[in-house]
């Protein structure tokens, strides 16, 4: 190791007497020829080119060394103090003071690069706007020295605080160009250009593509559509990892760029490695190979980078960057190109085509079939042949787009459809000589607030399912489990059989399930970005009041089969002594037709009961549950 033969050593307050006299030592025992300059002095009459200077500069002033030597040509040692290690990681400097005093004296000299903001030198990073997590600030409260409670602590309360400010955020109008690059209006919460930061919260974001020495800005422009892609910025902001482009939050665009222009409205803070600064533009660029300076060597492996601008997350056209002019929505706007597909499509499904009406007959009359036989397998089949799903999701998103056009198209689809499958029933019941209510019937004639769930949850499934080609194929899913055509056929059935209670019933539970999803699908389509939330308000509000009106019905039949679900419960099982002879009530069902409740059940008696005993339980059963019985009992003789 060989170190130079002169130098200059700028003195200041940083140099304390311990550590001048050990720098004087290492000067002597190497044979160093050391001139000591004030720092003051150092600053209006610096060295000339090819001399060496040494320094133990303040975090403050570092960047004042370095334009020097820059400018002037001279090379550059650094002795970082204890608690500089911000200084330390910037320059690639060694923890302990012997190496560092060491490395300083060395007769190799590094050339690094510089990043220059608006002529300034940047070490760290720039940030410009609001950039909770990765800016850095916050980075002293999260180092290993502080305790676990500590850090927890600060990652709380910036949580907190962002979310406090969610509906406080403002995106503000830029004009990037970046690198040779054509300039790009958009708009953006926040930016962070590295320098030699790679070991903070922004770096830890992204994967290999940071590095010191590769003549490049390394740079994130946060740009959330929404308040929803806000809050999913914040939750990989809390735990950065190292991850592939492909993978960054959709609010986080990234850049590879030998120069950055910021060009905004109106003048607007920003900070040079945290130090506040103003301007309405920024100018960032990287000058390789601009000042000698004694670093240990970079330890990352070497590779050719190229530029790029992965730019296509941020907002762009006038309609997007109009919608997030004021404030973050609370959903995503999605553009034009991104439903452009989708509306062909529902449009496409809205009209009664002669497929929709044959599929319609044909899913009725298997739906009928199985009804009358009692048959699930049947009816799933007829779910499958249904094709009454996808007018309702354009329906869906006629009501969140206020499209008047599509509306009716979708409600005339909807019709006809419904009258397909209830005409149909009815004739397959004068065909078919069974008139009794079968299971998969009466499991259809009294909907409850759980069939509404079912429908809530298939909405959100078919509108997405609709939205996501990878899940496109569960649509036929969906239409098995919100189950639309049977319920219409029971309907249709009850027409035949001139039952007002069969016919009500059922279509109670297709109007639940109409509604219910049609709501629910148009909240997924809002939560997606398909139209702005005052676009739809209307439509969202018609389709909850007819909601509120259907669960009112659907609230008494929950209350009502839960008080039966507790009466079968606390008759299971009963033993009552009549006349003393022990009855007890087992396989208990309780049914309800009209006003009168049924009690299904066998009985266990060691004989025969009389009439009078028979009254007598009923009497002590009525008693028990306090209403009127009307008692189904299979006598069993146990011997």
């Amino acid at each position: 190791m060989t170190y130079v033969p002169e130098v200059v050593l700028v003195t200041n307050k940083m140099i304390t007497a311990k550590l001048q006299k050990d720098i004087e030592s290492f000067a002597d025992s190497h044979d160093i020829v050391l001139s000591l300059m004030p720092e003051d002095l150092f600053f209006e009459r610096s060295p000339l080119a090819g001399c060496h200077v040494v320094a133990v500069p303040s975090i403050d002033n570092i960047h004042d060394y370095l334009d020097l030597a820059a400018r002037r040509k001279f090379s550059l040692g650094v002795i970082p103090v204890t608690g500089q290690s911000r200084l330390r990681e910037w320059l690639n400097l060694p923890v302990d003071i012997d190496d560092a005093v060491a490395l300083a004296f060395e007769s190799v000299h590094t050339p690094i690069e510089l990043l220059r903001c608006n002529g300034e030198i940047t070490l760290g990073m720039v940030t410009l706007g609001t950039n909770p997590f990765i800016d850095g600030r916050g980075k002293a409260f999260l180092n290993r020295n502080r305790s676990l409670l500590e850090r927890l602590a600060f990652l709380f309360a910036v949580a907190w605080q962002s979310i406090l400010s969610l509906f406080r955020i403002h995106p503000f109008p830029v004009t990037l160009t970046l690198g040779v690059g054509p300039p790009v209006k958009t708009a953006i919460t926040g930016m962070v250009a590295l320098e030699n930061d790679i070991q903070g919260p922004a770096a830890r974001l992204l994967a290999s593509n940071l590095g010191m020495e590769n003549g490049f800005i390394n740079a994130l422009f946060i740009a959330p559509k929404s308040i929803c892609a806000y809050l999913s910025f914040l939750k990989a902001g809390l735990l950065p990892k190292n991850q592939s482009l492909s993978k960054l939050p959709n609010a986080v665009s990234f850049v590879l760029v030998s120069s950055i222009v910021v060009e905004l409205k109106e003048s607007c803070d920003y900070f040079i490695d945290g130090r506040r600064r103003n301007a309405q533009t920024l100018v960032m660029a990287v000058e390789p190979a601009a000042a000698s300076v004694n670093v240990l060597p970079v330890t990352q492996p070497h590779k050719e980078l190229k530029e790029i601008t992965r730019t296509d997350k941020l907002p762009r056209g006038e309609d997007q960057l109009k919608f997030i002019s004021n404030a973050l929505p609370l959903f995503t706007h999605a553009p034009e190109s991104d439903f452009k597909e989708l509306f062909i499509q529902l449009r496409g499904v809205a009209r009664p085509h002669s497929t929709f009406v044959t599929l319609m007959v044909l899913s009725a009359v298997v739906a009928s079939l199985g009804l009358f036989l009692s048959s699930p397998a049947v009816i799933i089949g007829a779910m499958v042949l249904a094709p009454l799903m996808s007018p309702i999701i354009s329906l869906a998103m006629a009501l969140l787009r206020q499209d008047r056009h599509l509306l009716l198209q979708s409600l005339k689809t909807i019709g006809i459809g419904m009258c397909l499958a209830m005409i149909t029933a009815a004739l397959v019941t004068l065909f078919v000589p069974v008139d009794r209510i079968t299971s998969e019937m009466a499991g259809r004639l009294q909907p409850n607030l759980l069939d509404m769930g079912v429908a809530i949850a298939s909405g959100i499934a078919g509108a997405y399912a609709y939205v996501r080609e990878d899940v496109a194929k569960s649509v036929s899913g969906v239409a098995i489990a919100v189950a639309l055509v049977p319920p219409l056929c029971v309907s249709g059935i009850g027409m035949g059989w001139m039952d007002w209670e069969v016919f009500s019933g059922a279509m109670l539970l297709f109007l639940t399930n109409l509604v219910g999803i049609s709501l629910t699908a148009a909240l997924t389509f809002l939560v997606l970005g398909f139209a702005p939330l005052e676009r739809a308000r209307k439509g969202l509000m018609l389709s909850a009041t007819l909601m509120a009106l259907i669960a009112i019905p659907l609230s008494v039949a929950m209350w009502e089969i839960t008080t039966h679900w507790q009466l079968e419960k606390s008759l299971s099982g009963l033993k009552l002594l009549v006349e003393n002879q022990q009855v007890q009530l087992t396989d208990l069902q309780i049914r309800v037709h009209g006003d009168t409740t049924v009690v299904l059940a066998d009985m266990l008696t060691d004989r025969m009961l009389n009439t009078d005993e028979l009254r007598l339980l009923k009497t002590k059963l009525e008693a028990h549950a306090g209403e009127s019985l009307q008692l189904q009992l299979t006598p069993r003789i146990q011997f």
